[in-house]
């Protein structure tokens, strides 16, 4: 087997492919961590910025009277901080990697409908690569207001994430043209 770093003709280069994939993996740590991060049921509103009694928290947002320390003892919010700011850097280098090499054709089984989708989700997890850990970092610098953004980005992210995966194991399991192997 021949390793390509670059994409081409025949399918994705090896650069495109850890970068697919090293996003994913950073992202879905990154997910773990923040939803154990919500699971906290001490009342010290590690997750959403607010304690049980409507105070502030020592977590996310202003994090209390003393604001967020990404030296602090709250070693769980560190490494979410830390995984979403890895998930910027790796984005940014997968879009500046997808910016400098052309994509390889589409795959033939695909019709002109699933190109459409595969785009459009393409574009929805891109964006959301960049929103979901931008709009984390703007709700531990000013608090719960920005909430509602970080939780849209995840629900526009699962959205798209669905589709892609969805045509992928339609793919797979269905078609059985291997659709999986040009990223693998």
């Amino acid at each position: 087997m021949s390793y390509q770093l670059r994409n081409g003709a025949h399918g994705y280069g090896i650069v495109t492919k850890v970068l697919h994939w090293t996003v994913f993996v950073a992202m879905a740590a990154q997910f773990a961590v923040g939803y154990l991060l919500d699971a906290d049921d001490s009342g010290r509103g590690r997750g959403r910025g607010r304690g049980r009694s409507g105070d502030p928290g020592r977590g996310r947002g202003r994090g209390g009277e003393d604001g967020y320390d990404p030296i602090g003892d709250d070693m769980l919010l560190t490494v979410h901080v830390v995984l979403g700011a890895t998930v910027l850097l790796l984005g940014a280098a997968r879009l500046a990697w997808r910016l400098a090499t052309p994509l390889p054709p589409w795959a033939p089984a695909l019709t002109p409908r699933e190109r459409r989708l595969a785009h459009g989700t393409e574009t929805v997890l891109y964006a959301a690569t960049f929103a979901i850990p931008l709009t984390g970092i703007a709700l531990v610098l000013s608090g719960d207001d920005l909430l509602v953004a970080h939780i849209g980005a995840h629900i526009a992210f699962f959205a798209a994430l669905a589709l892609h995966v969805g045509l992928v194991l339609k793919h797979q399991l269905l078609n059985r043209d291997g659709l999986l192997r040009r990223m693998v």
